[in-house]
């Protein structure tokens, strides 16, 4: 054996003994795997009497000694409404854990005095704190659509079905979602789909987020007392530009959904008790004619001129029996707080 093939066996020798003898691995150690979990820092709180009409945030901080599904969970007690925040870590940061104030889903927190706790997964420690909400948060930072405060949009328009039953296309102020009023959307036809629905112009400048940066939110009322179960909201936006709001009078419904423009739509399913807040990126809408080769479908937001929000439900007669379990009952789908916002939810702003 010659020099040269000694050296190489000598150096092929050193390096497996060195990878059967080194201390480093990857992955998780044994001891976090299957360890007893600790707090290593309890849960404290940046902000114990925010103001979130000034804008101030809440941030928890805690520490443990190995990585576990942990939840945040704050609860208003006088307005029942609620938070959850969850993770998978061994640290929960304050600058990157941080609460603005809104909901998970409404009812919406009002100054009130609030639970805060902490569990972790499988564990049964639970840390606890509370606090007291100086100012709660507005939801008015965004790009409005609508609110109905001051009626409904001079502008707008209103289009049902007339030989429905019980519709209620109008302005209420019995129980909006905020503010004084909201507008209802429901009654009864068993024979078609279409209810009816309102259209908006819209007038959208000099946005720099992209579609998937924004959002679309609104609130939805419904209720469980003989709900009707085929009942959904559609919603259209259109970037048609080259066509007037309301080009025929005659339709009482404008003009700018039509098959060949550039048109986007999202269904939501309406199946829960009271107000909720959907929210959407714009993003997950999807074209209304989207084998249309003559239509250019760049989903620009600076391009959006107008929205319709319809109401539909299943057919349910005899002449028509999609859904037969639905004949003679009312759809409700009412609308309130209609808004664009950027960069997150409503909610999650």
């Amino acid at each position: 054996m010659n020099i040269k093939t000694k050296h190489i066996l000598y150096l092929v020798l050193i390096s497996f003994l060195y990878n059967c003898t080194k201390e480093e691995f990857e992955g998780p150690s044994i001891e976090n795997l299957y360890g007893e979990f600790e707090i290593i820092e309890s849960l404290k709180l940046t902000n114990k009497n925010p103001n979130f009409l000034n804008n101030e945030k809440v941030g928890f901080n805690c520490e443990f000694n190995k990585p576990v599904e942990w939840k945040i969970q704050i609860n208003g007690l006088s307005t029942n409404a609620y938070r959850e925040i969850t993770g998978f870590s061994n640290l929960i940061d304050s600058n990157i854990v941080i609460w603005g104030g809104g909901p998970s889903q409404v009812p919406f927190f009002s100054e009130e005095i609030c639970t805060i706790e902490l569990t972790f997964e499988n564990e049964i420690d639970t840390l606890r704190d509370t606090i007291n909400i100086v100012s709660a948060k507005t939801y008015e930072d965004g790009i409005w659509i609508e609110d109905f405060e001051n009626g409904f949009p001079d502008d707008g328009l209103i289009y049902f079905n007339s030989d429905g039953g019980g519709m209620t296309f109008s302005l209420a102020n019995d129980n909006s979602l905020l503010g004084n009023s909201y507008f209802k959307m429901g009654g009864r036809v068993n024979w078609d789909w279409a209810l009816g629905n309102i259209d908006m112009p819209v007038n959208i400048n000099n946005v720099t987020q992209d579609s998937d940066n924004i959002y679309i939110n609104i609130g939805i009322l419904s209720d469980l007392e003989d709900l009707h179960t085929g009942q959904v909201i559609n919603i259209l936006i259109s970037e048609e530009k080259n066509t007037p709001f309301n080009d025929n009078l005659n339709n009482n419904a404008s003009d700018l959904f039509e098959s060949t423009m550039e048109v986007y739509k999202i269904k939501i399913p309406v199946d829960w008790n009271g107000w909720q807040v959907k929210s959407f990126r714009y993003s997950d809408f999807e074209p209304v004619s989207p084998n249309n080769q003559d239509i250019n479908f760049n989903m620009n937001p600076n391009d959006i001129s107008a929205i319709r929000i319809a109401c539909q439900a299943c057919p349910s007669s005899s002449g028509n029996p999609i859904c037969p379990e639905n004949f003679g009952k009312d759809v409700r789908t009412d609308i309130d707080h209609i808004i664009f916002t950027t960069n997150s939810s409503l909610l999650d702003q």
